[in-house]
């Protein structure tokens, strides 16, 4: 008997142990769906029963929401890099050329790029966002020759980036960096006529090299003929500064020279002639004196003519004494009367 209710037996007490199982499982599944994690270089939002409730970008770390009601997205903020896949754009002058670009781009409206282009919305932000740039560089490179993409690459990058930079924000929240043209494929006709053309401006930069440095070898020529003659002239100049300045230097000896002489002459003869005065001043004064001391001229010229008289050897005198203009006059010795001379 106890046999058959042996199976119900089992039964009821395997019963009795699912349900605490799927009740912990219902919990379990619960407080798992209670809490999402955003990453770093990354923003969330939640949305609830398909409506956003979320009033900015959640910021990254673990967050609760409402389970089953609500469904936690996240995109990423950080610097992300894609590859534009190869397109045939056309030239001004009608040739075609294939071109590879690279973006550099991030999100700069989450919610937009969430919830009206990306999964929200109908395809990814790249299914959108590369044939809009597609289109904006068909438009670039639609205003350029052909002949001008090599030389003109840099400005090309820039151009495209101008044309899709602010569109790229209002229309799909993503702000573009940075465009590179990774490569550049034309037809193998037109590459043969750059590569000529190419090779023809190389020949004519190359004469025109040539013609700069022999213009410049013939300046350095000039520039240093003209150098050596302002250098001889210079010379010349100095030299005949120099021979000036000693001409200057010996006429000036001379005439030193001479105002020398002709001071030393005129000193001696003032100083002869101080002399003779000084002697005839004294001469004079003795006379003064001895007419003084013999109490008047007569008796002065009595005692010379005494003296003169005692000293006379029979000879008769050449000379005179007197005064005033008679000073000294020559004696002439006559004959006596009847003889002749």
């Amino acid at each position: 008997m106890d046999q058959d209710h042996l199976p119900a037996k089992l039964a009821k007490r395997g019963s009795t142990i699912v349900v605490p199982l799927v009740v912990l499982a219902g919990i379990a599944a619960i407080g798992a769906g209670s809490f999402y994690t955003v990453n770093q270089n990354e923003v969330g939002a939640v949305t609830r029963f398909g409506q956003l409730v979320s009033a900015a970008p959640v910021s990254p770390g673990l967050h609760f929401k409402l389970p089953i009601a609500d469904t936690a997205h996240t995109i990423r903020t950080s610097i992300e890099r894609i590859s534009v896949p190869e397109m045939r754009v056309k030239t001004i002058d009608n040739q075609f050329v294939s071109v590879d670009l690279s973006l550099t781009y991030r999100t700069a409206d989450p919610f937009k790029a969430l919830f009206q282009v990306g999964d929200m919305g109908s395809g990814s932000i790249n299914d959108k966002l590369i044939p809009f740039v597609q289109s904006r560089t068909l438009d670039v490179f639609g205003q350029v020759n052909a002949l001008e993409i090599t030389d003109k690459k840099k400005q090309l990058e820039s151009n495209i980036l101008t044309a899709v930079q602010t569109p790229a924000i209002d229309l799909f929240g993503e702000r573009i960096e940075d465009v590179q043209i990774t490569n550049l494929h034309y037809d193998e006709n037109f590459e043969r006529n750059i590569q000529q053309t190419v090779q023809t401006r190389n020949q004519q930069l190359s004469a025109a090299n040539l013609l700069k440095v022999r213009e410049t070898e013939a300046q350095q020529a000039v520039a240093t003929a003209k150098g050596q003659a302002d250098s001889a002239a210079a010379i010349a100049e100095g030299q005949k500064r120099v021979a000036i300045a000693q001409a200057e230097a010996d006429a000036q000896r001379v005439r030193l020279r001479a105002d020398a002489d002709a001071y030393e002459v005129q000193k001696r003869s003032e100083a002869e002639a101080n002399a003779k005065t000084i002697v005839g001043n004294a001469e004079a004064a003795i006379i003064v004196a001895k007419v003084k001391a013999t109490g008047s001229a007569d008796a002065y010229a009595e005692i010379l003519r005494a003296d003169a008289a005692k000293n006379w050897n029979g000879s008769v005198p050449s000379i005179q004494m007197g005064a005033g203009a008679n000073a000294a006059q020559p004696v002439m010795v006559l004959p006596p009367i009847g003889q002749k001379p």
